[in-house]
């Protein structure tokens, strides 16, 4: 068999050298690409298992505050509740006891008639339920005060609510069955609040 010529002996050598390396060439860019691939896919399933991490943690951002009103009377607690998903949320305000505080004025003058009137209630309560938007929930849940058997003898008077306690409140995440005590709150009513006679709260 003839011999190639060293000319071509050598080219030959070079191409196989080239296809040698070209070989490898393409072996290191498959595998930097699946190296590339598996990192990109951990951290896509890591940030996956936060975020469901985080949606399955409901916690309380802010809050829940509870406040007074003294020109109402009301008891409210404002919140921000994050981790929540997309599941509605059933919010609960409960106290033990309250006492409202009234008082009968002259329609003229408004000047005070008689004794103070205190009515009491037991475990009054409020609820709200809200969808929350991107996992959090921002709101607030109030309590009312209320008349019950409280009121004037005689014409021309007005009933007026002066003052109010409200004891032992608690304010739950009822879903998640997260609840925070809110203790006593209350004070007086100022200036005082008409109640019934058409003038309700």
């Amino acid at each position: 068999m003839a011999k190639l010529p060293a000319r071509n002996r050598a080219a030959a050598l070079d191409l196989k050298f080239c296809l040698r390396s070209l070989r490898t060439l393409t072996t290191l860019r498959a595998l930097m690409f699946n190296k590339l691939l598996t990192g990109l896919i951990a951290a896509v399933t890591v940030g996956l298992l936060s975020t469901a991490a985080l949606a399955d943690s409901p916690h309380f951002i802010r809050g829940p505050t509870p406040a007074f009103d003294t020109s109402t009377g009301d008891l409210c607690v404002t919140f921000k509740e994050a981790g929540l998903g997309n599941t509605p949320i059933t919010y609960t305000l409960t106290v033990d006891s309250a006492t409202f505080t009234f008082q009968c004025f002259t329609r003229h003058g408004n000047e005070p008639q008689g004794d103070p009137n205190n009515v009491s209630f037991s475990d009054l309560f409020a609820s709200t339920t809200i969808t929350p938007h991107n996992g959090q929930i921002t709101g607030s849940l109030c309590l009312e005060p209320q008349q019950g058997d409280a009121g004037c003898q005689g014409g021309g008077l007005i009933l007026k609510l002066t003052a109010a306690l409200y004891s032992a409140g608690t304010f739950c995440d009822a879903t998640n069955n997260i609840c925070i005590d809110i203790g006593e709150q209350g004070g007086n009513v100022v200036p005082p609040v008409v109640f019934g006679g058409g003038h309700g709260h």
